[in-house]
């Protein structure tokens, strides 16, 4: 193998002359595929800038018989691509474009590495695309039914969290309500915490109604000082703010609670600003939709 500063210049050297191909079509796109179909040559340009660049594009422009094969060249070596700041763009491309039965073979390499992926910088958008293109497939079911395990912990996790707001958004049913009940097991802590705030909001927005009237009255029941404290918060203040618009019942139970704490937001800048936002939702006579 070349030297990296070498490598890197092959990369861009290679890279510009298939690119200006692929973007020619006709023969010389099919002569570039033919190029990148070589061994051991989509592993190589995948982790360099200009590389990883003219592999997405080869992956765009391919029929499902040539992508499949341009991406077999990275089977083995996932853990690595997706750990890399240029070849994991090309890994997000694969899910993307290929049937997921072409791209088990990810599937098997994430699922051996643990929680490891899940936990990275960008091994969670591999997760997250792979919801995103294929959550009802029995192998990322499998996968994602793994990673719910630990659900608890990861909901409050810097790179994890977006993964379980992908499942929220785009997961199974019972995947969804396992998410949901990772976040009632500590749902005041987590209202607090700048990660798994983000979880909540994406679960009142997209979980089933009876589990988002489960969050619900898992906040109002506190204590109105409880309640006041949160939504003085950094991070519990969005959270009630979500709550404020949230459909169904549980916003006709907001104000009442509101309005126990009132004196507490008084003189506070972001205590006004969420009793501006309650008035607000108070006036509106249909509740706006999730989206759900």
């Amino acid at each position: 193998r070349p030297a990296m500063g070498q490598e890197a210049a092959w990369a861009a050297r290679l890279g510009s002359a298939l690119g200006a191909k692929l973007d020619a079509g006709g023969d010389e796109a099919a002569s570039a595929l033919g190029a990148l179909t070589r061994p051991s040559a989509v592993r190589r340009l995948a982790f360099e800038p200009a590389g990883c660049r003219v592999v997405q594009r080869a992956l765009e422009v391919a029929d499902a018989r040539t992508a499949a094969a341009l991406a077999s060249d990275l089977r083995g070596c996932v853990f690595d691509a997706i750990k890399s700041p240029y070849a994991n763009y090309v890994v997000q491309k694969v899910v993307r474009v290929l049937p997921a039965h072409e791209a088990a073979f990810i599937v098997q390499e994430l699922a051996a590495a643990g929680l490891d992926l899940v936990r990275h910088e960008y091994g969670c958008r591999i997760y997250c695309r792979l919801l995103e293109s294929s959550a009802s497939d029995p192998g990322t079911a499998h996968l994602i039914d793994q990673v719910l395990v630990w659900s608890g912990e990861l909901v409050r996790h810097n790179f994890a969290h977006h993964v379980m707001e992908c499942v929220l958004e785009c997961g199974l049913p019972h995947q969804r309500h396992q998410v949901v009940r990772a976040i009632q097991k500590d749902l005041m802590r987590n209202a607090r915490n700048r990660n798994a705030s983000y979880v909540i909001e994406k679960a009142l927005a997209h979980a089933d109604p009876e589990d988002r009237q489960i969050l619900a009255d898992g906040v109002l029941s506190k204590p109105a000082d409880e309640v006041g404290e949160l939504a003085r918060s950094q991070y519990g203040g969005m959270i009630v703010r979500t709550l404020l618009r949230l459909p169904g019942d549980a916003p006709r139970a907001v104000p009442d609670k509101a309005r126990r704490v009132t004196t507490q937001f008084k003189g506070q800048r972001s205590g006004r600003r969420q009793l501006a936002d309650r008035n607000a939702n108070a006036c509106a006579e249909v509740p706006v939709g999730c989206g759900a």
